[in-house]
């Protein structure tokens, strides 16, 4: 006589969708973001398990039900995934029906059958808890292997960070320099592009806004480009004052981790240097891991603070359709108030002891399309994803010509919403204020992720990039200034250092290789 097996596998297969997506997304995803989603999963898997057991007076059929359960809750947005890619669409008398309306139900069905057939089968169920066991074990297994050779290959990256300099202030007054050091407001508008780009390839004027900067006493620096054509490595560049080649060096071209520029982010050059002049880091949640600054000494919150990896794992189930045929709040609504959350509450900051450092990376004009040119609400199709380029751009996906309307809708949107929030800070500031109003990269429309021979480099990079001084003179500053320099000229500008400049330089690289830098300054 066999021994009955022990039960192990609702407990594995709770685990392995989160161990999956750290698996596939390997550099992309942290340990620490899986973590609270694998408590919750085990936790409902353990109650889910007591609660048929003490129903059905079997654990073992309470077992593979809860384990059916779980393979089908966390399978159902990729199926979802792979039948929206094939652009299925059904219309009957005339309306489009959603996938989610045939989804939802046809997963319910494919649960009660199973769920039927293993309540009333009464033999073999020693047998199909040990494949179950099997193929659990194997599957954690696999995900296990893969996320411990990875961590094995990338420990010991270590970057070093450049030094700190203190300089002579330049603004001063009998009050002490304490009072009259500027606030300084670095506002990143994701995928913004430059006044070129807009009018010559999105057929939209902005002259409207940019005259509104212009009258505020900003300076646009109309041929700007960014020096990357990705916010991670963007933002570590501008931040630390430098170039990334290092950076490749320390963790090779071939990588596809982003930690490291996490950590750069994190810990910049910029934010050391201001605290030595007794600057507040303040830092608004964005939505995004690489801008996730909780390290900051005020981090603000509309109340969550969900970005990629959350909605990553909750794009494997069937949450987002639950929520949207209840209406409740989904990832689109979540997505759409902290835009609106940020706009509103930069101005809020103004009432902080300083002198301060406020970063705010907004997710717009980027995708996902949430706002039409009124501010009023839309959804797009599908499920909640903030991918550009080709990724969007797609069979199942959208068009261009949906892209361009869509981003141009948002855009137009985002101007009025910067016009108040821009005259906010500057009527409310009890300090000097300086303002950078900057985008990270372009708006990607033309951009072909793994096939750099079909991107358009110049729609890629092109971006805005405009700034205000409280003293309005912006003698060294220039039309095609590139992020790299912006601090190395505010620095030099209002607190004596004496920095030279670089060399303004645009580098393409792949998602998959984001350190394998190609020099695009040229194109």
């Amino acid at each position: 006589m066999f021994k009955r097996p022990i039960i192990v596998h609702p407990f594995l297969f709770a685990i392995f969708p989160m161990l999956f997506l750290l698996a596939h997304n390997l550099g992309k995803i942290s340990l620490n973001a899986a973590f609270v989603p694998a408590v919750i999963t085990v936790c409902f898997t353990m109650l889910s398990w007591t609660v048929l057991t003490f129903l059905l007076k079997d654990v073992q059929k309470a077992g593979l039900l809860v384990s059916v359960f779980v393979l089908l809750f966390f399978s159902y947005g990729q199926a979802y995934r792979l039948i929206g890619m094939t652009g299925f669409n059904l219309t009957v008398a005339g309306v489009s029906i959603g996938l989610e309306w045939i989804m939802l139900p046809l997963w319910v069905l494919v649960f009660f059958t199973c769920a039927h057939f293993f309540v009333r089968i009464s033999k073999e169920i020693d047998n199909f808890t040990r494949i179950f066991n099997v193929i659990s074990t194997s599957l954690v297994l696999v995900s296990l292997i893969n996320l411990i050779f990875f961590n094995l290959k990338t420990v010991g990256v270590k970057l070093e960070q450049r030094k700190i300099k203190t300089a002579r202030l330049k603004l001063q007054n009998t009050r002490g320099d304490r009072f009259m050091l500027p606030d300084i407001y670095y506002i990143v508008l994701d995928a913004y592009a430059n006044e070129n780009i807009l009018r010559e390839l999105y057929g939209y004027e902005n002259v409207d806004f940019l005259t509104y900067l212009k009258e505020k006493g900003f300076y646009v620096a109309n041929e700007s480009s960014s020096n990357y054509c990705q916010t991670g490595l963007s933002l570590a560049s501008s931040l630390n004052l430098k170039y990334l080649d290092d950076v490749a060096k320390r963790v090779g071209i071939a990588s596809y981790d982003t930690e490291p520029l996490k950590q750069m982010i994190r810990h910049n050059y910029v934010f050391d240097f201001l605290k030595q002049y007794g600057y507040i880091i303040v830092a608004f949640s964005s939505g995004r891991s690489e801008t996730k600054i909780k390290n900051a000494d005020i981090y603000i919150t509309p109340g969550y603070d969900f970005d990629e990896s959350h909605h990553a794992f909750m794009n494997t189930t069937p949450i987002p359709e639950v929520l949207k045929t209840m209406g409740m709040n989904d990832l689109f609504d979540l997505h759409r108030n902290r835009i609106l959350y940020t706009l509103d509450y930069l101005v809020d900051t103004t009432k902080q002891e300083g002198p301060m450092f406020v970063f705010a990376h907004i997710a717009s004009p980027h995708p996902p399309f949430v706002f039409r040119k009124d501010g009023t609400a839309v959804n797009p199709k599908g499920r909640f994803m903030d991918f550009d380029a080709d990724w969007l751009i797609r069979k199942g996906g959208i068009t261009r010509a949906e892209y361009i309307e869509g981003y141009i809708d948002q855009l137009r949107f985002l101007n009025k919403k910067l016009k108040e929030t821009i005259d906010g800070i500057l009527d409310e500031s009890k300090r000097p204020v300086i303002i950078v109003l900057q985008s990270d990269h372009g708006p990607r429309s033309m951009l072909v992720w793994e096939d750099p021979y079909k991107t358009n480099f110049e729609e890629c990079m092109s971006i805005l990039n405009a700034y205000y001084f409280p003293d309005r003179n912006y003698n060294g500053l220039y039309q095609d200034v590139t992020p790299v320099n912006t601090f190395i000229m505010i620095f030099n500008r209002f607190f004596g250092t004496n920095e030279p400049l670089l060399k303004d330089e645009s580098y393409f690289s792949t998602a998959s290789r984001p350190y394998g830098f190609v020099s695009v300054t040229k194109k």
